[in-house]
């Protein structure tokens, strides 16, 4: 797809402050190729730093609580169905410097200690991205003055991270074919690589501390704008993601981003709010002449390309603090060609910190790049070391494999897999239910209960793909027609929030047990959603019966008896002569008769016929009253 920015942008172009003409610029947004008069002439390059803010109960070093925002107690409770729904939407409408202790505004005399919690947390989210865990990481000051930053410096992990060297396996939107099933080939052998995957490395995850959020106000007295600062955020837990420069197009970056944030909600140790800051990307942006590629012939193995890339590009530019995919996505091109201009105009561009006007779609130039002398690292003197040991778990004799194995849950990437390879599920079902990790252990509650009641084997091939329908479809539909409006009311959620079948009030055992009465032909799929809804509206009168004594209760019941099945038959029969003159002249006169009787018997029993008897039977009925020549 390539972003023509005469077309994208033409109020950008058009506002006083922009002098430049990107008309005859243009970039491609899934591979990243900057063009000039449709020439390509450079190479995108970005590579993305994440500021996830960890749900614990308190701030990083301060012990302050944080309001609403807890995974669970202890190190042993980190499901992420233990996330308290209210987190980020209490400190997001906290009143201004109301969870602030001492050590947060720079108290003199008040000595840092680090959070059991955060540091669990991070673990798990560095397992969770494939990184090296050593079992020492430091932390250190990084010196820059700011109003937002009391202490003067930000305590982080910069030359001795917690952790290195992961990786973050991507997979591209392919809205083009969602219900397409993989071949039973792949399904058997796991193999679910394609060419819309790719996977970008990580370099480093490191634990620090969040600064304050500075408030932009007009005083009502004076009418003039005033800068103020909010501190309820300074001390939060942070972990920054540092991505090496794998990424070529904008379409990736967003993509990388989205993965991360999904993982880290998966995992329970970050919400994911992109739009109320506790994930908060920054995106470093330069770009490569392709002319150089051509010139030296490199190796054609991707790793060289990309090597050989990487060694060509200008300084690095790097845009702060978007706060949605679009940003990311509209900031990497529009830097992507305002470099390309500018280095077509023998101005390279600065190595600088810029930010993105939501307003303009363009960057905006903040202050010049820092490089690590500036920042004045030293060692943190009032911290030792961090050691990944049973203290830092909170268990006696627990390692780092221990604690992993006990608290780190299925992956959503492990989870997909498995969920199409034993349960031959389509990719589209299986990044539905991996979309929503409550979602995966209600399915695979609902496949056992199933399987438990029904015994023959053409009805159990039959259960994962039912029970996925029923609840990608009529339960999540449920939970957000009657779950969620309660919920913004009550004030636990804000709207913003994607529906979770965790506050479904149908729970596994039940959808399995509907799933059994369809698959063993006792009720039909009609049926089956009417049954949902009548458990879901009605779960706390009902709940002490199972799904099968509710539907005998409420009528919920097909109608296989020969004999009903053949009175109706007759009445519609009897109802509709003229057809049967033509259903007389036999063939295909016959065979579309046959299937217009069916439908009219069907509506005659208002849906409660079982679709099969009622065929034989009315087969059986047409021989007898209207035989057929057999010639």
């Amino acid at each position: 797809m390539i972003i023509h920015y005469q077309a994208l942008t033409r109020r950008i172009l058009t506002h006083p402050r922009i002098r430049r003409d990107f008309s005859q610029w243009s970039v491609d947004s899934e591979k990243g190729v900057v063009c000039f008069q449709g020439k390509p002439r450079y190479q995108t390059v970005i590579g993305l730093e994440i500021h996830a803010q960890l749900d614990i109960s308190t701030k990083l070093f301060s012990g302050c609580p944080v309001d609403g925002n807890h995974r669970g107690t202890g190190c042993g409770s980190t499901s992420p169905t233990s996330l308290s729904s209210s987190s980020s939407l209490s400190s997001l409408f906290q009143k201004p410097n109301t969870s602030v202790w001492p050590l947060d505004v720079a108290v003199p005399g008040v000595l840092p200690r680090l959070s059991q919690e955060a540091v669990q947390a991070a673990v798990l989210s560095a397992a969770a991205t494939k990184c090296e865990l050593p079992r020492v990481s430091r932390f250190e000051r990084k010196h820059y003055f700011y109003a937002d930053l009391p202490l003067g410096y930000q305590v982080t992990q910069q030359r001795w991270p917690l952790a290195r060297e992961g990786r973050l396996r991507c997979q591209r939107s392919n809205r083009g074919n969602k219900k397409a099933k993989p071949s039973k080939k792949s399904r058997m052998a796991g193999d679910d690589d394609n060419d819309d995957s790719f996977t970008v490395r990580i370099e480093r995850i490191q634990l620090e501390q969040d600064t304050g959020k500075t408030v932009i106000m007009t005083n009502p007295k004076t009418r003039r704008k005033e800068s103020l600062v909010d501190f309820n955020r300074a001390g939060r837990a942070l972990i920054e993601i540092v991505f090496y420069p794998d990424l070529r197009s904008s379409v990736d970056a967003a993509t990388a981003v989205e993965t991360l944030r999904s993982l880290l909600k998966h995992i329970g140790t970050c919400s994911g709010r992109m739009e109320d800051g506790s994930l908060r990307c920054d995106l470093n942006v330069s770009i490569a002449p392709l002319e150089n590629m051509d010139q030296e012939k490199t190796s054609i193995t991707t790793q060289n390309k990309d090597h050989a890339i990487v060694q060509h590009t200008g300084n690095r530019v790097e845009v702060k603090n978007l706060n949605s995919l679009r940003q990311v996505q509209l900031a990497a091109e529009y830097e992507a060609i305002r470099q390309a201009e500018a280095a077509a105009n023998g101005s390279p561009t600065l190595q600088e910190t810029r930010t993105f006007d939501v307003k303009t779609n363009q960057t905006v130039t903040i202050r010049t790049k820092e490089v690590a002398k500036d920042y004045r690292f030293m060692p943190e003197p009032d911290l030792p070391p961090l050691i990944l040991n049973e203290e830092v778990f909170g268990t006696p004799g627990m390692d780092l494999e221990g604690f992993l194995e006990s608290n780190l849950p299925e992956l959503p990437e492990d989870a997909q897999r498995r969920l199409k390879t034993s349960y031959g599920l389509s990719d589209y079902m299986a990044s539905v239910l991996t979309g929503d990790p409550p979602a995966i252990e209600l399915f695979d509650t609902a496949v056992h209960h199933a399987n438990r009641q029904l015994t023959m084997d053409r009805e159990r091939k039959k259960v994962p793909e039912t029970v996925a329908n029923l609840l990608c479809n009529e339960l999540f539909a449920l939970v957000r027609e009657l779950e969620m409006q309660r919920l913004i009311e009550e004030g636990i959620l804000d709207g913003t929030g994607e529906t979770s079948v965790r506050f479904s009030r149908v729970d596994g055992n039940q959808l399995g047990e509907v799933v059994a009465l369809v698959l063993e032909g006792s009720i039909s799929n009609t049926m089956a959603k009417q049954l949902l809804r009548v458990l879901y509206e009605e779960s706390n009168e009902l709940k002490q019966f199972s799904a099968r004594e509710v539907a005998q209760k409420r009528g919920f019941q097909l109608i296989s008896d020969s004999v009903e099945l053949a009175k109706i038959a007759h009445r519609v029969i009897a109802e509709n002569p003229e057809e049967m003159e033509r259903y007389k002249l036999g063939g295909k006169f016959a065979r579309k008769i046959t299937k217009f009787l069916l439908g009219k018997s069907m509506a005659a029993s208002q849906g409660n016929a079982h679709p099969e008897r009622l065929n034989e039977v009315l087969v059986e009925v047409l021989e007898e009253i209207a035989p057929l020549s057999k010639e």
